[in-house]
């Protein structure tokens, strides 16, 4: 009897699978790796650790006081810190904020196709947001007596009142983090840490303290900062959780899941835009000032620079400055067109020169 062997799939000339052959090199085992993972089918135990994120029935109105409970105190903590300059207070202050724990529940939400939850989970976090921005409000009231103008600000508000495409960048990687720690009971303790990563209450305490001190703007610019941390999680940890297998129930209709990513990536490209032109209001500022300092050390090599404000407006650099050296100064036009060909616009400059003094005096 001839026994033939089975025929398992395609072969190369000299005999050989060739699907075989492909899993063997690197590139085949990262997509064997990559198919045998997407087509993973979650169990029972992490549908349930997803479900367990915000509690139902009894146990829900408990868990709701703890959750405003602990982001009143976070935010107060939070708030203090940052009116005190404090980073390790703020640091403090995101240990013990919860609302990661809601924004993972809407990104299982979102694609598993439970409109309830998600609903539910998305006004836990506009509740959260009040209370933090209201806390943040109070605190100032209280403690920031002291600050009278944008400049008075401390570095560790002013830090948030200006967010760029690295926060962007943060929050999408703290958002895969997320997606991947929320379905393991081994890894849910890591949740705060991103938490941390991410710095979700500090951004709303922040525009708490500047609404109050009536910077609007600010205040804007770290919701905006919230926004986006909110925005990229759910986005992210959604997209992680759909390619480790979580899919919407088969009544849901199939059009669902593509409709809700899409919703959740336009809410991304949306606070991209804002982020992109701050990213580049900054890089412009960081160029114009060190086209003014290079330019300054041309002009005279023996100066310091005291002081040193500047700014592009209407596509001119209003720069004011305050030098100091040991000799009389030089023609001031002559630094103004070092730093227009320097830097490539047309230059206003307020200078101000002031002559270093040196006595030493005996009396006897």
């Amino acid at each position: 009897m001839n026994d033939a062997p089975e025929d398992t799939g395609p072969r190369d000339d000299q005999g050989g699978s060739i699907e075989a052959d492909t899993a063997m090199t690197p590139p085949g085992s990262i997509l064997q790796r990559v198919r045998s993972t997407i087509t993973l089918s979650p169990d029972d135990d992490e549908h349930a650790v997803l479900d367990e994120l915000i509690p139902e029935g009894d146990d829900f109105v408990s868990y709701l006081l703890q959750f405003c409970s602990l982001t009143m105190l976070s935010a107060s903590i939070a708030a203090f810190g940052l009116l005190a300059d404090s980073g390790a207070v703020v640091i403090g202050a995101m240990l013990v904020a919860p609302l990661m724990v809601p924004i993972t529940a809407a990104a299982a939400a979102t694609v598993r196709a439970q409109n309830r939850r998600l609903v539910r989970a998305l006004l836990i976090i506009a509740l959260g947001v009040f209370l933090a921005i209201a806390v943040g409000y109070l605190t100032a009231s209280v403690a920031g007596f002291d600050i009278v103008g944008r400049s008075d600000l401390p570095r560790e508000v002013a830090g948030r009142t200006f967010p760029g495409l690295l926060d962007l960048g943060i929050a999408i990687t703290a958002g895969a983090a997320a997606g991947y720690i929320s379905t393991r009971r081994s890894t849910t303790t890591a949740l705060p840490g991103v938490g941390i990563a991410v710095a979700l209450v500090p951004p709303l305490a922040t525009a708490g303290i500047t609404l109050e001190l009536g910077l609007t703007s600010d205040a804007r610019n770290a919701f905006l900062l919230f926004l986006t941390n909110l925005a990229a999680i759910i986005f992210t940890a959604s997209v992680v959780l759909l390619i480790s297998g979580f899919r919407p129930d088969e009544k849901v209709a199939g059009a669902s899941l593509p409709l809700r990513l899409g919703i959740t990536l336009l809410a991304v490209v949306a606070v991209a835009i804002p982020l992109t032109l701050h990213t580049r209001s900054t890089i412009r500022d960081s160029s114009l000032r060190r086209a003014v300092t290079e330019s300054v050390g041309v002009w005279d090599g023996k100066v310091r620079v005291i002081e040193l404000r500047a700014d592009l407006a209407g596509g001119t650099a209003q720069i004011d400055l305050i030098l100091s050296g040991p000799n009389a100064p030089r023609p001031a036009w002559k630094l103004a067109e070092l730093v227009r060909d320097a830097f490539g616009a047309p230059v206003d400059l307020e200078l101000r020169y002031e002559r270093d003094a040196l006595f030493v005096v005996s009396a006897r």
